[in-house]
């Protein structure tokens, strides 16, 4: 009988389970002395009576807890509770091989990072005298550590390295359909053909069954199929599978041989040890003599793809390679595309850059904990690696060398060595979004308060004005810039109103400028190429570094490249020919969400899309949300959250956004641009309501909340003649009246009327970064700080007894308010305290990256799913000859 929840095992108290083979129920429990989560294996009552089995199980304990191996399960404990004989394991949290292959085969970089754990899991257990000999998908678990190879209940143990076997008995997940009594000793499917001919098995038994898992992996087929027991027995021993290659083509070509020689019938012809399995496995990962290149997917791609590394070719021949040259046309090198997978533990991911040498891939990415930090990886490698460090970090900035990244965090601009060293600061950053390291020593960076690109040297310093904003012109702010092979003069973005983006090249020996026309996307330069992203597709014109012109037209190089707000193409060129993209859809969609107090997701609203500035109805049984289009329009949506239903709000072809409800929640405010500057307009929800003016000026502007009894707007601006936003309201009952709020030389944005309309919280830079503050509304009257270390985006709780704000961290902050405690009737505010890590988008354009629930119990936050939602990123090694050298 199962055992119920809540049954003690000694100090372990059972709490649900997990899964029953033939010889153990397997349950999920907690042990009580150390607090921690385990599994426990309790053998069948039935079975519990025969000495030989529980012989057999206590052998299993002894035989695992041998083991000290990071892929190989821990074993904890062994005992008896009464009639029930248990052995207690390590709780891994993750997912069978077996369910992962259910799903399709897996990624070529997973097959031969999960192989060479489970090889090298079974080096150690056959270098301690141990064969497994019921190795399948079923006995291997993959969590986030990697793959861990469990279940040793039919192992032998013997006196060296090649074990020998005696009688057999069922394996407690081997399943009843396909298993025999007696001498005949595991799972068919990856059953040796010795072991079918019932003789003694020993490690190379284990290698047949090593080489079926591998093929299941890269295939998500089984190497040898049967309808029946006797169909299987005769295709194990006397057929071959398919080539790997023939059903999944993208495999590496060296992985099938290597997967044969596992599964030679006889045992003196298959490979002898799971160290050389390993060795091979890891051969292959590094792109040894060919063996990581993509197999062709046909005969086309057979011609076209060639050596995936230039620099391979062998230093003994440089000589005689030297005196061809002079006889011998170069042959011209053919370009390779493969992906790179992503590490499982991220689930979202930022541009990725690739280094000027093309060796190295930088990016940064958010893992499955929340935590936004800077991966690298070697272009030969399968696996990235975290950069101890740079936890907080974004938008990686290679050096000209390629030792070293910048990269912002903290409101600081740092730099650190990717070889390993503390990031040192460079200067202070608070609003910093990307940027370029120049040959001279200089790096240029964007998202400043001022609007402008900054130039600071890299070694440290102030940083000044790179640029000059033509606000005159209704330019609003300058981004994206990117240095020259010269080091002095750089490439950058100028934004205008209606989302215009021109393109310049300008100096950092000079403020003067010159225009190269308008832009698709940010920009790169590589290999004597501009390269930007129009429409999705990724387009390469040759120019002229010197005279700083366009030489011909441009040609495409890829398409469907994903491209974010204000043009943030995810691609990167190097140098040398390398180019890396991401696909729209690869993870640059954001999801809504809800999330508890405690950070746990609690249920969702509409499909992936392109999210900014979503707004809660006072009732909250609505939800409006901004949606950018492929094409980068902006329209308002309104979804029915109780039914789950979006329905389009907004319908000219003007670009709209940041929607405001009202008090009573039948009318939205919101912002169109129209003429190159968004104005103020409001609308009935529902219904054909007719559009209305709520105010127009020549000034940049962004509504963002209504005041309880309805008569203001609050919004924040820019003028031409002051540089930084400042807060306003606006009336409702007569458009021509405005009001000042909060106006002065630092950056104020994002006001919120509280519930009862006597405050209002807001974002200020007065501090020298971005903070959080209240003070009262109209005024005068008090004001203050209520962040400790950086804030944005404050929202008030619907009784005004509780303010949340997002911490720089992207931790989301609540601090208790007791509005009428202090003297004269003012509020008195409590210590900022944590409530949980919000997945919000890195997007720094995205207003709103979270909002609130009335009752202050679910925050809607504008981020990507708890399950991974990253592609793959393409590489293309040299781009230009697979375009015929354009």
């Amino acid at each position: 009988m199962p055992l119920t929840p809540g049954t003690k095992l000694g100090t372990y108290e059972i709490l649900a389970p997990i899964g029953a083979g033939g010889m153990g129920e397997v349950y999920r429990a907690r042990d009580s002395r150390l607090g921690r989560e385990v599994a426990i294996k309790v053998l069948p009552r039935d079975l519990a009576s025969t000495p030989e089995i529980i012989a057999r199980f206590e052998r299993e304990a002894r035989l695992i807890s041998s083991l000290n191996h990071p892929n190989i399960c821990i074993v904890h404990d062994v005992g008896r509770e009464g009639d029930d004989f248990y052995l207690v394991m390590e709780m891994i949290e993750g997912e069978s091989l077996a369910e992962r292959t259910q799903r399709g085969p897996l990624p070529a970089a997973e097959v031969l990072r999960f192989g060479i754990q489970i090889a090298d899991a079974l080096d150690r257990a056959h270098r301690a005298g141990i064969v497994h000999r019921d190795l399948k998908p079923g006995n291997v678990m993959l969590a986030r550590s990697g793959a861990k190879l469990l279940d040793f209940g039919l192992a032998r143990s013997g006196g060296g390295p090649v074990a020998q076997t005696t009688s057999g008995i069922n394996s407690p997940t081997m399943s009843r359909p396909l298993t025999a009594e007696g001498s005949i000793v595991g799972t068919f499917q990856y059953m040796a053909p010795e072991q079918l001919e019932g003789k003694e098995a020993d490690a190379r038994t284990d290698i047949w069954a090593l080489g079926c898992v591998l093929y299941e992996m890269a295939t998500g087929k089984r190497a040898f199929a049967g309808k029946s027991q006797a169909s299987l027995i005769s295709a194990i021993m006397s057929s071959e599978p398919a080539p790997i290659a023939q059903v999944a083509p993208m495999n590496p070509p060296a992985l099938d041989r290597l997967v044969r020689a596992c599964l030679a019938k006889d045992p003196d012809e298959r490979i002898q040890t799971a160290h050389d399995v390993k060795l091979q496995l890891q051969w292959i990962a590094e792109g040894g003599s060919q063996a990581g290149v993509p197999a062709p997917v046909a005969a086309k791609r057979r011609k076209r793809e060639g050596l995936a590394w230039l620099w391979a070719a062998a230093a003994t021949v440089a000589a005689v390679a030297l005196a061809m040259i002079a006889l011998k046309p170069k042959p011209v090198p053919k370009p390779v595309i493969f992906e790179l997978t992503p590490p499982s533990q991220v689930r979202s991911i930022d541009l990725p850059r690739i280094s000027p040498d093309g060796r190295r891939l930088a990016f940064n990415a958010t893992d499955s904990l929340g935590v936004q930090s800077i991966w690298v990886r070697q272009m030969n490698s399968l696996e990235a690696q975290r950069l101890p460090g740079t936890e907080g970090a974004s938008r990686p900035i290679w050096s000209p060398d390629g030792r070293f990244l910048a990269y912002f965090a903290d409101g600081k601009l740092y730099k650190i060595d990717v070889s390993g060293g503390p990031p040192i600061a460079i200067c202070d950053a608070p609003r910093g979004a990307d940027g370029s390291w120049g040959a001279r020593g200089v790096i240029l960076f964007d998202g400043t308060a001022a609007d402008s690109v900054q130039s600071v040297p890299a070694a440290g310093g102030v940083p000044v004005g790179a640029t000059v904003i033509d606000r005159a012109k209704g330019e609003t702010y300058t981004a994206w810039p990117q240095f020259l092979p010269d080091g002095r003069h750089f490439i950058y973005i100028a934004y205008g109103g209606g989302d215009t983006r021109t393109l310049r090249v300008g100096s950092i020996d000079s403020k003067e400028a010159k225009s190269l026309g308008d832009a698709g996307s940010r920009v790169e330069y590589a290999s004597g190429y501009l390269l930007q992203v129009r429409n999705g597709v990724l387009l390469a014109q040759k120019f002229d570094a010197d005279s700083r012109k366009f030489v011909g037209d441009p040609f495409p190089v890829a398409q469907n490249v994903e491209v974010g707000a204000t043009g943030s193409a995810r691609f990167s060129a190097s140098n040398e020919g390398t180019l890396v993209f991401r696909t729209a859809g690869g993870g640059g969609n954001q999801r809504l969400l809800w999330y508890d107090r405690s950070g746990k997701q609690v249920g969702s609203v509409g499909n992936q899309g392109q999210y900014l500035t979503p707004a809660l109805s006072p009732d909250g049984r609505q939800l409006a949300v901004t949606v950018r289009s492929q094409g980068g329009a902006r329209t308002i949506w309104t979804y029915d959250l109780t039914r789950d239903l979006g329905s389009r709000f907004t319908f000219d072809t003007s670009d709209a956004g940041n929607p405001v409800w009202s008090p009573d929640g039948g009318r939205l405010a919101y912002g169109i641009i129209r003429g190159g500057v968004q104005d103020i307009y409001q609308k009935p929800v529902g219904g054909s309501g007719v559009e209305s003016l709520v105010l127009r000026s020549d000034e940049a502007k962004v509504p963002t909340w209504w005041s309880p009894d309805g008569a203001w707007l609050a919004y924040y601006k820019r003028s031409a003649k002051q540089p930084t936003w400042d807060i306003y309201a606006v009336s409702l009952k007569d458009s021509a009246r405005t009001i000042p709020v909060v106006v002065s030389d630092f950056q104020e944005f994002g006001p919120r009327f509280s519930p009862d309309g006597k405050w209002i919280a807001y974002c200020s830079f007065e501090s020298g970064g971005a903070e959080i503050f209240v003070q009262a509304f109209p005024g005068p009257g008090g004001k203050w700080r209520i962040s400790t270390t950086g804030g944005s985006e404050p929202f008030w709780r619907g009784d005004g007894k509780e303010l949340y704000y997002l911490a720089t961290d992207r931790k989301v902050m609540a601090v208790g308010v007791d509005p009428g405690a202090g003297p004269g009737g003012t509020p008195v505010f409590s210590l900022p305290h944590e409530l949980f890590l919000a997945p919000v988008s890195t997007d720094p354009n995205i207003r709103n990256r979270y909002v609130v629930s009335k009752d202050g119990s679910r925050f809607l936050v504008v981020g990507v799913a708890n399950q991974t939602m990253v592609g793959p990123t393409t590489v293309v090694l040299n781009w230009l000859a697979r375009l015929g050298g354009n």
